[in-house]
């Protein structure tokens, strides 16, 4: 390993301004679960409806709502990272959208506990650039950084970008290389490495992450492969909750524990009446062709086989808000314990439909039932 002598000009020698003053990891693996909020930094967030809602994709909502996330306990805000939008009968659904890195950046400068887990994909960004960004956001966070790892979605992201997108599990050979180099510059600070997909020579990272051993990493992968890669390389999956038995077991396959992180959309109101009222009038006005296009582009449909996927309204429900809990405080408190309960996740991230109003009301109104309920099973809710 090359070491560089002499980085710091002497008014900046860590021994009297400390660049590199390490902290511990933010989130650690504890028995219980955190709270988080997936951050609606797109348009239409994850909600593509003509529904009236207050939720805002502007970095003054969004910095608003990690404000109040921070203020309510919750551990952590996730920004989904996204390059093109899909295009409805009426909606162009995530059309616009704030970069995960400068929004991440800005957000940890104007937050104090909150933990900011940033969105990279892996075929956008080269991984010494990746790894900069990294350590820099960590030290302007003070040890609350993580990075939320993604190898790639659908094709017309990429496509109009010029950025190829290799099969599915060269994807992760690809992200395992990319991940080495971030690893290797975030612990030595200069690195070198030469593998199928990249070579790297003496790059350097200075000043590295604030963190001790290194930053979080999470892994939003959905796949048998994806969880398999979160298994061997990560700290936290980042998944559908449908998939904890068979990342558990794949778990026990690698040998290593590793935390995951599940979502669920919660549509919240005073009452079970409002809720589910506003539930109706979200699915009523959906963008049904925004619906259809995602289902194509996750891999779930074709555009020979979409018609059978949705044949009736029902079946647009089902695809739009097939898990999301829907009630009021008391009903949303007993079915997130239940759900909580069931698997036991580390971390459940949130996704509001009004989304600063619903912290909120979240906080005042769910949050000492969903802690008393958890507490009785000696399950606890870890606020910060």
């Amino acid at each position: 390993m090359t070491h560089i002598h002499g980085v710091y000009p002497p008014h900046a020698d860590p021994a009297t301004r400390p660049l590199e003053a390490y902290a511990d990891q933010t989130m650690p693996m504890e028995h219980g679960v955190r709270l988080g909020l997936f951050l609606p930094s797109e348009s239409w967030a994850e909600y593509p409806t003509l529904a009236p809602t207050t939720t805002e994709w502007t970095y003054d909502y969004n910095k608003q709502a990690t404000l109040a996330a921070e203020e309510a306990g919750f551990a952590f805000v996730l920004p989904p990272g996204r390059w093109k939008g899909l295009q409805g009968d009426e909606i162009n659904w995530r059309g616009a959208s704030l970069d995960t890195v400068t929004l991440s950046t800005a957000l940890l400068e104007a937050t104090s506990r909150i933990t900011v887990l940033t969105t990279l994909h892996t075929n956008v960004f080269n991984p010494v650039v990746a790894a900069k960004f990294g350590a820099d956001m960590d030290q302007i966070g003070h040890g609350r950084w993580g990075m939320n790892i993604v190898s790639g979605w659908g094709v017309h992201e990429f496509e109009p970008m010029g950025i190829p997108l290799l099969d599915h599990k060269a994807r992760y050979v690809y992200t395992a290389e990319w991940l080495d180099i971030v690893r290797g510059l975030w612990e030595h600070g200069v690195f070198s490495y030469e593998g199928t997909y990249f070579t790297i020579k003496e790059a350097t990272v200075w000043p590295r992450p604030a963190q001790r051993p290194r930053p979080l990493l999470v892994n939003a992968g959905q796949s048998y492969t994806g969880m398999r890669f979160s298994a061997q390389q990560v700290d936290y999956a980042f998944s559908y909750p449908k998939n904890i038995p068979t990342f558990r077991d794949i778990c026990a396959e690698v040998g290593r524990t590793v935390g995951f992180v599940g979502n669920k959309r919660i549509i919240i109101a005073p009452t079970d009446a409002e809720a589910q009222a506003l539930a109706r009038e979200i699915c009523d006005k959906a963008d049904k062709g925004v619906l259809r296009e995602h289902s194509i582009a996750a891999g779930a449909a074709t555009r020979d086989t979409v018609g059978e996927l949705f044949k009736t309204q029902a079946d647009y429900d089902r695809y739009f808000l097939a898990d999301a809990f829907v009630g009021g405080p008391e009903t949303i408190a007993a079915e997130l314990a239940a759900w909580l309960l069931t698997w036991r996740p580390h971390g459940i991230c949130l996704q509001f439909y009004n989304c600063l109003d619903d912290i909120g009301h979240f906080a005042q109104e769910v949050t000492p039932r969903l802690a008393k309920l958890l507490g009785e099973h000696e399950y606890p809710l870890l606020l910060t």
